[in-house]
């Protein structure tokens, strides 16, 4: 998948691509709030990643890491609607009329 930005949640054609930096991590797992929850892959250099088909703007979703039973919300997020340390959420950076052509 081609990513606009090297870590986080993005938008694409199929769900959700999620991408995460956690190079202490051996497990990285992606709870989904009121769904389910998805083991990420892990990748080279400490990242994890992982695609969620049929999820879209406005899934709130947060990080176990080892089997944890805390939660983290994701570092990149672009939303936290209930501060940080509430669940991510999912946005659709093109829902909105931006004033600012530069």
């Amino acid at each position: 998948m081609t990513r606009r930005y090297p870590i986080g949640a993005e938008l694409a054609a199929q769900g959700v691509h999620f991408r995460v930096w956690a190079p202490a991590a051996e497990q990285l797992t992606l709870a989904i709030e009121g769904e389910r929850e998805i083991t990420l892959e892990p990748e080279a250099g400490g990242y994890f990643s992982g695609l969620v088909e049929g999820l879209g703007a406005g899934a709130r979703y947060r990080f176990r890491l080892d089997g944890s039973r805390d939660l983290h919300a994701d570092p990149m997020s672009r939303f936290q609607p209930e501060g940080p340390f509430g669940p991510s959420q999912v946005i659709d950076p093109n829902d909105s009329a931006w004033t600012d052509a530069g």
